[in-house]
């Protein structure tokens, strides 16, 4: 399950209107070459803390899988990382489910896990929300909206990429990375685009509600060549009471020596937001989107790494509670296995101080 016991000691701090700064502690690399149980620890794509273990999903659609680790804190610094299980996603056998994974989170009462798959729209592979218990893996039943179509639905390499689930422990909220056909444009360095959060239903399984949320702008690197790969999105999400989460957007300019990654992370809040489940389109008519405030820049606090880098920095928990009282937050990488060329697993480790 998710850490139900933390999210009520941190109550207190996480009430609605508060104003989080995070503070950098510390850094841990993942050798590139570990293997677990045969798999290579790699792509990890998210990474959620339960029951005093960690969850990071690989990002691998030819063997989808998740690791669970042990990592010790100490004196706000790692002192020790150990990644001790690889476990299937699903079938590789299973010709049904084709299936890329991206984000995971535990189930409340030790239920199983979520998480989220992007399909692989360019072959009509469709996304898919997945619940993953004891008694087998099941679906959750997609509004006509996330179908595949010309001229709507999601594009490619853009759609579920991040998975929170509720206080309530009811539902989860699941994030698209990009717009949706229908919602306009891809965000570029020179315009943001808006894209779709949407809750689901434990019970039910379907979306119950949905809100729109302002994707930033590509960040600007203009020490690129002109025609160099760019890409923005929302890569994950994590609530911290009934309306208001951290978010976290990761842009990519190819070709840079500092391997082009910018990562910031928002405080959002959704109070008063419209529900945006029954709008054909974002790109017409009224409607209020979260509202967001900037609460971390990782270019500010890259000089305080031992790496001194930022690399594809895709996930983000709420860890143990600190020495002094404060929440922990963890961070990983995707270092998609190291075939674009160098690239690092990253676990970084924040306090979280409520202003």
């Amino acid at each position: 399950m998710r850490n139900y016991l933390f999210l009520a000691l941190f109550a207190p701090f996480f009430t609605y209107s508060n104003t989080i700064e995070l503070s950098y502690l510390d850094e841990f690399i993942v050798p590139a070459d570990l293997k677990v149980d045969g798999d290579s620890v790699g792509g990890l794509s998210s990474i959620e803390y339960a029951n005093g273990k960690y969850l990071m999903i690989a990002d691998d659609a030819d063997k989808p899988r998740y690791f669970t680790a042990s990592i010790q804190i100490k004196d706000n610094k790692f002192k020790s990382v150990k990644v001790e299980k690889s476990v299937q996603l699903i079938d590789k056998n299973n010709p049904s489910v084709v299936a890329d994974p991206e984000s995971l989170r535990a189930l409340p009462n030790k239920g199983g896990i979520a998480w989220s798959s992007e399909g692989s729209i360019k072959y009509n592979k469709a996304p898919a929300v997945f619940l993953q218990t004891s008694t087998g893996l099941t679906q959750f039943e997609l509004p006509s909206m996330f179908d595949i179509n010309k001229s709507s639905g999601p594009r490619h390499n853009a759609v579920f990429e991040g998975l929170t689930i509720a206080p309530s422990g009811k539902g989860m909220w699941v994030s698209m990375e990009g717009p949706l056909k229908q919602d306009g444009k891809k965000a570029t360095i020179k315009h943001g685009s808006m894209i779709r959060i949407s809750y689901f239903d434990f019970a039910s399984k379907q979306m119950q509600k949905q809100f729109a949320y302002f994707l930033e702008p590509m960040v600007n690197r203009p020490e690129a060549k002109p025609d160099a790969f760019r890409t923005t999105g929302l890569v994950e999400i994590l609530q911290i009471n009934e309306y208001q989460f951290l978010t976290m957007e990761r842009s990519y300019t190819a070709g840079i020596p500092d391997g082009g990654n910018s990562v910031s992370i928002f405080l959002i809040d959704i109070k008063g937001v419209t529900d945006t489940s029954q709008l054909a389109s974002l790109k017409t008519g009224q409607y209020q989107a979260a509202k967001k405030t900037l609460v971390l820049d990782m270019e500010s606090i890259k000089h305080q790494l031992g790496s001194k880098h930022i690399d594809n920095i895709e996930g983000m928990t709420f860890g143990p509670q600190l020495s002094n009282g404060n929440p922990s937050l963890l961070m990983v990488s995707d270092n998609n296995f190291n075939i674009h060329g160098k690239q690092l697993s990253q676990i970084l480790l924040f306090d979280v101080n409520i202003k």
